[in-house]
């Protein structure tokens, strides 16, 4: 493959030499070479790779200047990656030799091999000496003498067949010759050229161990000279009162710092203020409406439910569109870059600017003035470089650490010399800033500045400036950096599986450090982080799209991705692809371009030399036949990430070559999977990922990976693989100890790779000597133990428990340890009189009932977290300064050694109580408890406070908290933030605001407590549970969810609820409030996202006029005492109503529906009421919701009548389920007087009704007039039956006959109590049926008989999944052998069961 002229010798090149050489090149290799006769090939090989490694070594740096020079480095690349390929196979022959002879365990790769080959910087003479050695070997390695040798020692044809040695020797053969030439290529053409040497080896190697998903958090600790830009565009958001959609567009080059400036707006309090919603998206190069759409929905609907199903952009405009109508909103869309198409775009918007709120913005952040021209309803908003005094203070903030930083004038002169090119531009700054602090001193600086003098950068173009910096990073991050152009541009990186990913490419080496694989490989993230190639947000990563777009620059040799069905140039050869389909992923099935995708996959062949392949979006699921396709032709595939259902992961794992993978990632496999068999013969898997999720069966021999380090599944993955010590490569292990072999705990003495253990059911380990078997000391890795008893097993013997403890003494490294369960009174003595564990930083008790003393907290330096539960029996402790303590249901504990505090109370002093400590939980531990004022407002560090029966406790100082728990405080009256102050208490303004910050709040059977301010204290609670408070109602809040329970409340306002402090909730639920009259209107129209309103149990609710909550979706009313006037109004606010659920309303008794051309006029109610009296009974439906209700529920309401036109549901074309059960007055909603079935609208899919004898006596009629053909005359109710797919008869004991023969569609059949039901006609017709549900309906026998005798009846059972029969005594012989029969159709069948009602 060509190399680009003008770059630096290869990354790649490097890296990939080093770590052949340390991975394959070492004595268990040897070894093994020479007991299979290919010794003499692997040494030519080897001498080949050093020779390989000294020429990159003199080539370290220099520019590729002509084509010769770039051919042959492409051709040197090639050769080795063949080179890694044949030693991995044989690597690979040599591990399943020892794993048949079952010697896996030891035969594993070996991790840390003691040879370092890091290259070296060696002369020009001294490579003409190696080239010369070379020649005079030559006649040693003639292929005469190696087949003497072959002669003369025969190998056993076991340990590798003969025709695989064959081409091994073959293939390692061809790539020593042409290594040769290559090297002589290569360095023949260094010798015609002019020395330009950049850095050296050793200089790098000192380098490598100094040390764009858009997101409106912010990562920037401060923001340099963009406060004016900031205010101005804050001024034209807010002050712009046009009705029409404000679109501001901020136009700079890449780097300069738009996306910072929008979150810098976005993140303004006058914004927050000012704006109902705040919604920002990452647009980036796809700009795709539906996506966009999707997205902003996201922000805008806490319900996915909602839109989730939905694949019609039309009704996602419209469910956008109900959301925001009345709702002020402010959008940010980073980094546009779409400029053609402006249909899109108008798409887009048009639900947007329907809003009826005057103020509504867009800002839009982009690189291209076309974006600005074709988007802006104003002028764009240009944005340069900062100020040459601001540009100043933050390249010194990135160049030395400290914007103020005076020092080192010369350094400070270069610096001002290259910051004045950077033109201002932030990202420029941040990267050369990061070079440049790498190594502050004179010939560093010196070095880069030579370099930088070279650049020949564009005004508009920050690529090269990226790109030097790029250049001077070591090989292993130039490889691992670049790798990640395979990931879709705004990707969230988790750090973990971005370091498998390296690690699983042979990226990451071990150093001298002693470090680990993965503990290497987050150093080098942590470097690229620190050098200005990642951004770490939150817990994850994500990268600049500049620095995208350089990956994909330096990575166009080796990677190349497939997005959407663009078609891409793909270079021959290519080693690793992504394919990406997110963009796809809310098409309809029928939409999916599978054909399209595939055509483009056939024209990137070949595959043989792919070592990655990964795919990104859910509907790549559909893409599995090109996927098998990859996969059979992909013999090099070192990684996969795929997406695969539950019944392709056979096929798929059956398709691989096991000979090289390393990284295997299944997503979307969930429930009940077996694991393939053929997985097992993967020796080189590194880690395996079926997710945590679901149950999967494991293959016998799972315990041949013996390279395995990451085994990420549910825990009964874990514990279901026997001998699991030959896994010695394993990290993370849950082990569950049986009295069965493969089980014993002895399966973990050799498995000293493990950084996080738990072991189970010690019980059943029995003495000390067997736990020492296990060997724990010896894991020096180990950092986090958990090890318990089962506390429902037998009776232990606390003796016994106490020497298997004692024989699990971890490695003095370890630092979290748990125990649960344990019996003995006695702490085990590393961990007292002989404590070895002196690195531990959190240990937890849990459950241990005899457990007496526990003074070891004391003396180990390192502890921060402490926590005891149930410790039943524990009288002392040691508790030193911490950063949390727990301690949780110690009845016995009195003395807390060096800790008075928690002792006896000290008036003063109480800053200097645990001054670290951030979580503290005391709960039902009455002997440490006996104060009765706890003054904690000086603990600054406290966030979390939790204090559980602490029956003393009568006053409580604390302070700015984020979590507050308290739980049967018997005695206390005052807590500061939510009581007043006393005069005990200070009294100073901050009391009321102390708890402003608070995120989750919990007050549980506080008998005294009187609370002084409304619930809850803060806008961020996200969490609340009120319960057993005077005055107070029971009370929680979660999750969007605020449900309210009282027998005392009678008026619920704003005494009680800080209703502007739940804007955000989504579901009100009020239920069981006997006496509750009344809920404040003015407060509850505060709650502008309330999507659910639920009323339970309520008799004396009558609520007020004036409430208008226009969001509300879901309204169920049960027990309550609403009138129908109320409600009509109330309905008359509400947009897009989906359910409406009624029950036992007696103040209803009237209903109507209003059509959608509105049609006035009196209809007689048949009713002696008054005038008056009418109107305040009577329901209207309005029309507003006409096109919205899904499901309309009304049961227990005896006396409400139907008071409408005929044919009043016609126009309700959303309604897809009605319910009518126990209200015989509204049979005209479904039988006018004439006795004809009344309209329903064709959209129903469930109907639920009791059959009740009028209505029952038309349905028959009806069928009678069809049996007679009578078809003008075909029931209007009988003609939605066909797309119908759930019916529900029940409390019908006069129907005896139901036909079911227009019931094409129906999937769920359900009769209940049912008297004189002895026919269902047209059964054999419901192809469809899944679901069969009878009982209560004693006339049953005859039914079945009929059932069984229908044509095609048993076809219908066999596809049952669901099959329940209510009255067992109808069960005769024969009826039971029917019944049998029927369970032995289905395959599937997932349910088939008696049912007493």
């Amino acid at each position: 493959m060509m190399w680009l002229v003008g770059s630096v010798v290869d990354a790649a090149i490097g890296c990939l030499v080093q770590s052949i050489l340390g991975s394959f090149f070492t004595e268990q290799m040897e070894a093994w070479t020479h007991e299979i006769g290919l010794a003499e090939d692997i040494e030519k090989l080897e001498f080949e790779m050093k020779a390989v490694e000294r020429v990159l070594a003199a080539a370290e740096g220099r520019s590729i200047d002509n084509k010769l020079l770039a051919q042959s480095l492409g051709s040197l690349r090639d050769l080795l990656y063949d080179a890694e390929d044949v030693m991995d196979e044989l690597d690979y022959h040599r591990l399943k030799h020892w794993i048949e002879k079952g010697e896996g365990s030891s035969a594993a790769a070996d991790n840390n091999p003691g040879t370092n080959y890091a290259a070296s910087s060696i002369s020009s003479s001294a490579y003409q000496l190696i080239c010369s050695a070379r020649q005079k070997i030559t006649s040693w390695i003639s292929s005469g003498r190696k087949r003497k040798r072959e002669e003369e020692e025969p190998t056993d044809s076991t340990m590798l067949p003969h025709d695989i040695k064959r081409d091994i020797s073959k293939r390692i053969n061809r790539i020593v010759n042409n290594l040769q030439k290559t090297g002589n290529s290569v360095s023949g053409v260094l010798q015609l050229e002019i020395p330009c040497r950049g850095l050296t080896s050793n200089q790098r190697h000192r380098m490598a161990r100094n040390t764009r998903l858009t997101t409106s958090v912010p990562i920037e600790p401060k923001v340099y000279g963009r406060d004016a830009d900031k205010d101005r565009i804050i001024e034209m958001l807010i002050n712009e009162g046009s009705s029409d959609l404000l679109v501001i567009p901020i136009v700079g080059i890449g780097g300069i710092g738009k996306t910072t400036l929008a979150r810098f707006v976005y993140r303004d309090q006058r914004i927050i203020d000012h704006f109902d919603l705040q919604i920002w998206i990452c647009v980036s190069t796809n700009f795709n409406e539906v996506r966009l759409t999707l997205e902003i929905l996201e922000h805008v609907c806490k319900d996915r439910q909602e839109y989730r199903d939905v694949s019609n952009f039309n009704v996602l405009q419209e469910i956008l569109l109900k959301n925001i109508r009345d709702k002020r909103f402010l959008i940010i869309l980073d980094d546009m870059w779409e400029d053609r198409d402006s249909s899109g775009w108008d798409k887009l918007l048009a639900p947007l600017k329907c809003n009826q709120v005057t103020g509504c913005a867009v800002l839009a952040t982009t690189r291209r003035s076309s974006v600005a021209q074709m988007i802006g309803t104003v002028n764009a908003f240009q944005i340069s470089g900062l100020d040459k005094k601001e540009f100043w203070l933050f390249f010194k903030a990135c160049a030395f650490g400290n914007e103020a930083y005076e020092g080192q004038p010369s350094l400070q002169s270069i610096g001002q010399k290259i910051a004045k090119t950077l033109k201002g531009c932030p990202l420029a700054a941040r990267s050369v800033g990061a070079l440049l602090n790498r190594d502050v001193s004179y010939e560093h600086w010196r070095t880069v500045q030579d370099k930088w003098k070279s650049l020949q950068v564009k005004d508009d173009d920050i690529i090269p400036i990226l790109k030097l910096s790029y250049d001077y990073l070591p090989f292993h991050l130039q490889c691992c950096f670049s790798y990640c152009s395979l990931f879709p541009e705004d990707h969230w990186f988790n750090e973990e599986t971005l370091v498998q990913a390296w690690i699983s490419q042979n990226f990451v080496q071990y150093e001298d450090t002693g470090a680990g694989l993965e503990e290497t490989g987050l150093q080098y993230l942590a470097n690229l982080v620190d050098f200005g190639f990642f951004q770490k947000i939150g817990s994850h990563y994500a990268m600049h799209d500049l620095m995208h777009e350089l990956a994909e620059q330096v990575s166009s040799n080796e990677c190349a991705k497939i997005n959407g069905i663009q078609l891409n140039v793909i270079p021959p050869n290519i080693r690793h692809l992504s394919i990406i389909t997110t963009s796809h992923e809310n098409d309809a099935p029928e939409d999916f371009l599978i054909e399209k995708f595939e055509e483009i996959l056939q024209k990137i062949r070949p595959f043989q030399k792919l070592r990655s392949l990964m795919f990104f979006g859910q509907s790549s699921t559909k893409l599995l036949n090109p996927t098998l396709t990859f996969c059979k032709e992909a013999k090099c595939l070192r990684l996969l990430r795929v997406y695969v259902s539950n019944a392709g992961i056979n096929s798929l794992q059956n398709s691989l070559n096991p000979y090289h993978l390393r990284y295997l990632e299944f997503i979307g496999a969930y429930g009940d999977v077996v694991l393939p068999q053929a997985l097992t013969s993967f020796y080189h898997l590194q880690v395996l990922n079926v997710g945590i999720h679901g149950s999967h069966d494991v293959p016998t021999s799972m315990n041949n990976l013996v390279n395995l380090r990451h085994l990420i599944a549910h825990d009964k993955v874990h514990r279901a693989i026997a001998g699991v010590g030959n896994m010695s490569s394993l990290q993370e292990l849950n082990f569950k100890v049986q009295n069965v072999g493969g089980f014993e705990i002895r399966q973990l003495q050799s498995m000293n790779k493990l950084v996080t253990l738990e072991i189970s059911h010690l019980e059943n380990v029995k003495t000390k000597d067997e736990a020492s078997g296990a060997r724990l000391i010896d894991k020096e890795y180990l950092k986090k133990l958990s090890l318990s008893w089962n506390g429902g097993s037998v009776s232990l013997e606390p003796d016994r428990s106490k020497d298997v403890l004692e024989g699990l003494r971890p490695h003095h490294n370890l630092k979290t340890l748990s125990i649960t369960g344990y019996s003995d009174p006695n702490s085990p003595t590393w961990l007292s009189s002989n404590l070895s564990v002196t690195s531990l930083q959190t240990i937890h008790l849990e459950n241990c009932r005899e457990w007496k003393i526990l003074r070891s907290p004391k003396i180990l330096p390192l502890l921060r977290k402490l926590k005891l539960v149930k410790m039943f029996n524990l009288v002392e402790l040691s508790i030193p300064s911490l950063e949390e303590l727990v301690l949780i249901e110690m009845p016995k504990l009195e003395k807390c050694i060096d800790c008075p505090q928690l002792n006896e109370f000290t008036p003063f002093g109480a800053e200097q109580w645990f001054p670290s400590l951030r979580e503290l939980t005391i709960g039902c531990c009455p002997h440490i408890s006996k104060w009765e004022i706890l003054p904690l407002r000086e603990m600054h560090a406290l966030k979390s406070l939790e204090l559980i029966d602490l029956h003393a406790v009568r006053q409580l100082e604390v302070p700015s908290l984020q979590k507050l728990v308290l739980i049967n405080m018997l005695i206390l009256e005052c807590c500061s933030g939510l009581t007043a102050s006393t005069v005990q208490m200070s009294t100073s303004q901050g009391d009321k605001e102390c708890l402003s910050g608070l995120r989750e709040l919990t007050i549980h059977d506080c008998p005294c407590l009187v609370l002084s301010y409304p619930l809850p204290p803060s806008a961020l609670t996200s969490h609340f549970s009120i319960k057993g408070i005077p005055t107070y109602p029971t009370m929680e809040k979660e999750y969007g969810q605020l449900s309210i329970t009282s027998d005392e409340l009678i008026m619920l306002d704003d005494k009680i609820l800080a209703f502007h402090n739940l804007r955000g909730i989504e579901s009100l639920f009020i239920k069981d409030c006997p006496n509750l009259v009344s809920i404040s209107s003015e407060g509850l129209n505060q709650l502008i996202d309330l999507e659910g309103l639920y009323v339970t149990g309520c008799p004396n609710f009558t609520m007020t006029s004036g409430l208008v909550l226009p969001s509300v979706r879901f309204l169920s009313l049960q027990s309550c005492a609403i009138s129908g006037s109320w409600l009509t109004e109330m309905l008359s606010h509400v947009r897009s109503l989906k359910t409406l659920k009624l029950h036992d309303c007696p103040q209803i008794k009237f209903l109507s529906f209003s059509e959608p051309a509105a049609m006035e006029g009196a209809s007689s109610l048949g009713s002696a009421a008054t005038h008056s009296d009418r109107d305040e009974q009577l329901l209207k439906i309005p029309s507003n919701i006409i096109h919205s209700l899904r499901d309309l529920f009304i049961s227990n309401c005896p006396d409400l009548e139907f008071g409408g036109e005929e044919g009043a549901l016609r126009g309700y074309t959303s309604l897809e389920s009605i319910k009518v059960q126990s209200c015989p007055k509204l049979i005209p909603l479904l039988v006018s007087g004439k006795m004809e079935v009344g309209s329903l609208p064709p959209s129903l899919r469930s109907l639920d009704i009791d059959m009740d004898p009028e209505l029952s006596t038309v349905w028959d009629l009806k069928l009678q007039e069809l049996e007679q053909g009578v078809n003008q005359l075909q029931s209007r109710l009988l003609s939605f039956l066909p797309t119908i797919t759930t019916l529900v008869i029940s409390a019908s004991p006069e129907l005896t006959s139901l036909q079911l023969g227009y019931s094409k569609a129906l999937e769920e059949l359900i009769i209940v109590d049912c008297e004189s039901l002895a026919s269902v006609e047209g059964f054999g017709s419901l192809t469809n049926l899944r679901s069969l549900t009878v009982y209560d309906s004693p006339s049953l026998p005859r039914c079945f008989e009929i059932l069984s005798q229908q044509q095609g009846a048993s076809e219908i059972l066999s596809r049952l999944d669901n099959l329940q029969i209510g009255d067992g005594s109808i069960l005769t012989v024969t009826r039971c052998k029917q019944l049998i029969l029927w369970q032995a159709y289905p395959s599937g069948l997932h349910e088939a069961s008696v049912v007493r009602r």
